[in-house]
């Protein structure tokens, strides 16, 4: 479990760095491109596309950072009133299910991101392929999935021994 913990923590940093870059890259091609407008009636074609990408890159790793702090959207199905270790299995169970559904939604972004690579459709104002931009939704949904399975896990460990490690009653 530490060795999972240690590679969580290594893709938080790299999710914190990756956003922290794109919205100050973000800031700085919307802040341009307003001033390249109103002063010189002037603008690149490219940035709003960069803007645009990136906010889908933020949305993605920001969901993805909720995950691992779990501050995601999830449906409190009736945790408060069970007793320990009931609880904790209840939610391994609702953990167990988001693995399901971050393992379905990567696969469809797999195959979305395949049907791009297959259709060999061009951003024209970057001149890059477009599959690349989508990359980021497989990618977030399978680092999801590894952090709920690591919640999964830490889940079933109360269950089984208690939060303080003890037995579970």
């Amino acid at each position: 479990m530490k060795f999972l913990n240690s590679i969580q923590v290594f893709i938080i940093k790299i999710e914190c760095v990756s956003v922290i870059l794109l919205l100050l890259l973000m800031c700085i091609l919307a802040f341009s491109q307003i001033i390249l407008r109103n002063l010189f009636n002037f603008s690149f074609i490219w940035a709003d596309v960069v803007v645009r990408m990136s906010v889908l890159w933020v949305a993605v790793l920001g969901a993805s950072l909720a995950t691992s702090e779990k501050s995601h959207i999830r449906i409190n199905f009736g945790t408060k009133p069970l007793p320990k270790p009931y609880d904790s299995y209840l939610e391994a169970f609702l953990s167990f299910l988001a693995i399901t559904v971050c393992v379905f939604f990567s696969l469809v972004a797999l195959q979305f991101v395949s049907l791009e690579i297959a259709s060999k459709s061009i951003v024209d104002s970057l001149n890059a392929p477009e599959w690349f931009f989508t990359t980021i939704f497989p990618i977030g949904f399978t680092v999801m999935t590894f952090k709920f399975l690591i919640i999964f896990l830490g889940h079933m460990h109360d269950a089984v021994k208690g939060p303080e490690g003890g037995k579970a009653e």
